[in-house]
């Protein structure tokens, strides 16, 4: 009956609702992952408003750039077209060398913690003009790399890794302490030994806690600087407190019906669920902090934002030349693939999932995708497209393998087009820039680059050339 729909109704709004409302929008505490771009990053599907606030990492001011897979504790008000930002706080959860890659596993080992990506995880570099994307297949063991994401007693549910240019002996970890000797100070954490004769430290220190720890490596011993003994995860708000969180699940319990959220046990057995939740997916949670328990959060809405997806091998970026919304598939010039109900499909602005048919032709995306899947007519499988500008941009981002090279007019062969530089093109690889007839002596067939340019009919003319190795 109508009474019973508007009853309903006001339930969920009220479910909805988990923050008192201010003069200009609604007071706003969030844990998140940021979307968007690297110009406009988002949080909850919002733009945010950074005009106003004070930035932070790890407790300490921050004045780098904020990206897309970076978790973020935020406070400030949402207007409900953007957030506007009084503090954030950058999160990590781990910090050093890798010690395997596993390619088909989809994981690295860090600090003996398995690090966990699928197609949700963005894996950056810094490059001399801003950051560049990687894939894991461009990790190597040694490389010293920063970890955010979901933390569990398993491992970390990577949302974002960062490779830096050289090694440190700095580290920061945290998992559940085990073979605590107080009177030496010094417990194990995920198989390495922790001093903290030395440290600053947090809490009680007790077997069976969560802690996090902040050190020097030394062959297998941690010589921390600062120990945190503390329940699971972040949990920065305190009890009573009404907070929305996005990011990835662990740990789903059907039967309990919980999850772990960036580092918060969500209850979700009073909530309504929007979509099928599954081990990895990506949710938003709304609900309300524990009086007693400042890890745990009684879900009042649960919303699945993004299925979980392997890793990817391989991406290519490009304008989508042709298209088919029924049979799923799409063509980046010569690179053709297909998707389906598993393909993570989102755009950047606003950020957010969408509908493969939502998709032009004219479309710049970036799509990752499986090599090793390739069908009949010679198309690849797509485990993510996300869209990144609308059709008409002045200026496109085209990436994949070079097809041919002719190094007499300095043009090579991208995705079906002929990619033409000039003098005033600007040349990278490897960190270091090089003139025209410096690249063109290092570039060969089967590297894969990315060009940032103007298309007109099949020729690319190319502002920007990156050579990014070979796939």
């Amino acid at each position: 009956m109508r009474w019973k729909a508007l009853l309903a109704l006001a339930a969920l709004l009220s479910a909805c609702q988990v923050t008192p409302q201010t003069g200009q929008g609604q007071a706003l505490e969030a844990l998140g992952v940021l979307g968007g771009t690297e110009a406009q990053p988002t949080l909850l599907g919002k733009p945010l408003d950074l005009s106003g606030a004070s930035l932070a990492k790890e407790g300490e001011a921050f004045s780098g750039t904020l990206l897309p897979g970076m978790v973020v504790q935020v406070k400030g008000e949402d207007t409900g077209t953007r957030i506007r930002v009084e503090a954030l706080e950058v999160q990590v959860e781990l910090r050093g060398p890798v010690a395997n890659v596993d390619l088909q596993a989809g994981t690295l080992v860090v600090l003996g913690q398995t690090v966990y990506t699928d197609a949700n995880t963005r894996i950056y570099e810094k490059a001399p003009r801003g950051y560049r994307t990687l894939l894991l297949s461009d990790l190597r063991v040694g490389d010293y790399v920063e970890v955010q994401g979901t933390a569990t007693d398993t491992g970390i549910l990577a949302t974002y890794v960062e490779r830096y240019p050289a090694p440190s002996s700095q580290v920061e970890t945290e998992g559940r302490v085990q073979g605590l000797k107080t009177e030496a100070k010094t417990f194990t954490l995920n198989g390495f030994t922790v001093n903290y004769a030395q440290a600053r430290v947090e809490g009680t220190p007790q077997d069976g806690v969560w802690a996090e720890v902040k050190g020097t490596l030394s062959g297998t011993t941690i010589l921390a600087t600062k120990v945190a003994f503390k329940g699971q995860g972040q949990s920065g708000f305190g009890t009573s407190r009404r907070v929305e969180l996005e990011g990835p699940i662990a740990n789903l319990d059907e039967a309990a019906m919980t999850f772990s959220l960036l580092g918060y046990t969500v209850d979700f057995s009073r909530a309504q669920v929007v979509g099928n939740l599954t081990e990895g997916s990506y949710v938003e949670a709304k609900g309300q902090v524990d009086g007693n328990d400042p890890t745990l959060l009684h879900a009042q809405l649960v919303k699945v934002k993004y299925p979980k997806t392997r890793a990817p091998k391989a991406k290519a970026k490009g304008q989508v030349t042709a298209l088919d919304p029924e049979a799923m598939t799409l063509a980046l010039g010569s690179l053709a693939f297909y998707a389906d109900q598993n393909t993570l499909v989102k755009r950047d602005d606003p950020d957010g999932p969408m509908a493969f048919g939502e998709i032009q032709v004219g479309d710049y995306v970036d799509v990752a995708y499986d090599p090793a899947t390739q069908d009949a007519e010679g198309r690849f499988y797509a485990l993510r497209i996300e869209v990144k500008g609308a059709t008409g941009s002045e200026e496109g981002e085209w990436e994949g393998p070079v097809q041919n090279v002719d190094s007499a007019n300095y043009s090579f062969g991208l995705l079906g087009y002929t990619v033409v530089t000039d003098a005033s093109t600007q040349f990278e690889a490897n960190d270091q820039t090089y003139d025209q007839a410096g690249f063109f002596a290092l570039i060969r067939v089967g590297d894969w680059v990315e060009v940032k340019g103007t298309l007109s009919g099949t020729a690319l003319q190319a502002r920007e050339v990156e050579l990014k190795g070979r796939r």
